[in-house]
């Protein structure tokens, strides 16, 4: 038999999840700042004052959207990534994680790219800002385990999470998205221009080269 105090948490939480999915079809139609906090409440069965028992603000309704789902899909990524035992399943993996993510979950996304300028301000905070940091950090694992040459990093990551977040625009806007085919698109065009990427020559050699075009000056 359920307690009273289990079905009081039950409450709470079809409450906030009501309020959470009344956000996301609102934020997506009308988009972030035409929507008020009262049009997110009239849009559930729940009384005016319900909201402040679960969210501060506006701005912390669309944030916990974001973090919820986007955390959800870093933690799923790092461990396709962290598992990989070869480059191409580092990037398979990681790719079609992303992409069948986006096809599952399409009125999400959509709702996001309707208000990427507010979005983009979280860049610098804990939203976007962790996923490219497990990122980076599994990148270097990937250097680490021999997965990778040793490669800039800090490139790669922007480059891997700037295709990953336009290719998953588009898959949003098509009528009948692959993830797949998505997949194999970009992984094989990361594997195959990593491989043909020659590495950065090494600062003693750059000062080497130097030398050489100083003296064939000199002559």
């Amino acid at each position: 038999m359920q307690t009273s105090s289990g079905k009081r948490e039950q409450n709470k939480l079809a409450n906030r999840a009501s309020i959470l999915d009344s956000a996301r079809r609102l934020f997506a139609e009308q988009g972030y700042d035409a929507v008020t906090i009262r049009d997110v409440i009239r849009a559930t069965p729940l009384a005016s004052g319900t909201f402040y028992n679960y969210f501060p603000d506006k701005e912390s309704l669309l944030r916990s959207l974001v973090e919820e789902r986007l955390g959800e899909l870093t933690d799923r990524l790092t461990q396709v990534r962290r598992t990989a035992d070869t480059l191409e399943q580092f990037m398979q993996g990681a790719f079609l994680t992303t992409f069948e993510e986006i096809c599952a979950h399409p009125d999400f996304y959509r709702m996001m790219f309707r208000n990427e300028p507010v979005i983009r301000a979280f860049f610098t905070d804990n939203v976007f800002g962790h996923t490219m940091r497990m990122l980076k950090i599994d990148l270097a694992d990937a250097v680490a385990r021999g997965l990778l040459a040793d490669i800039n990093v800090d490139f790669l990551t922007a480059t891997i999470f700037g295709s990953a977040y336009e290719l998953s625009r588009t898959l949003v806007d098509r009528k009948n998205p692959d993830p797949r085919e998505a997949a194999n698109f970009v992984a094989r065009l990361f594997i195959n221009g990593l491989a043909n990427l020659q590495p950065e020559p090494a600062a003693s050699e750059l000062i080497r080269r130097g030398s050489l075009l100083l003296k064939g000056a000199a002559r």
